[in-house]
């Protein structure tokens, strides 16, 4: 394995950086976010730049510029489902009625933060934001039979919470 030396890294940089930020807009960055990534990037590289291969370097570019939008997208979204619609249940006056409600909301909380991290995700994309399932495909770089079939687990994993809640 030959490393890389500084005049390489610098010889090739422009071309890593354009690919990190092509790679970050096909993940539905703005050209703001784009731009951050492509630097955080470059970065990364910067500091990896004597253990690295030149030849494996632009795709390690667009999968690190990748993964990095997806973690910065994911931080921007960070109201949760239950932050934005868990709570839109109608509001009553009766105060044993708010303070059931109040439990159930506090309840689904917890059952949707059990579900695994990508389940969340997902059912975040297509039931907040309204996305298609192609899209949250996309976003995500799943395929799109992925997207139905977590998607579907993650509602019934819920409905089962739910049955098993009222059985009780």
């Amino acid at each position: 394995m030959q490393t890389m030396e500084e005049k390489e890294f610098i010889h090739i940089a422009k071309e890593l950086r354009e690919r990190a930020y092509v790679a970050s807009q096909r993940m539905g960055a703005d050209d703001a976010l784009a731009e951050d990534v492509a630097q955080e990037v470059m970065l990364r590289l910067w500091q990896m730049h004597e253990s690295l291969e030149e030849n494996r370097l632009g795709n390690m570019a667009s999968i690190m510029a990748r993964n990095l939008t997806i973690d910065q997208r994911r931080s921007v979204h960070a109201v949760s489902i239950e932050e934005e619609h868990v709570s839109s249940f109608v509001d009553t006056s009766e105060p044993m009625q708010r303070l059931e409600e109040s439990e159930n909301e506090e309840w689904l909380r917890q059952k949707l933060k059990q579900l695994p991290r990508t389940q969340q995700t997902i059912l975040h994309l297509r039931q907040v934001e309204r996305l298609t399932h192609r899209e949250i495909a996309e976003r995500l770089g799943l395929q799109e039979t992925s997207i139905s079939t977590l998607l579907a687990r993650a509602r019934k994993s819920l409905l089962e919470e739910i049955k098993k809640k009222q059985r009780q």
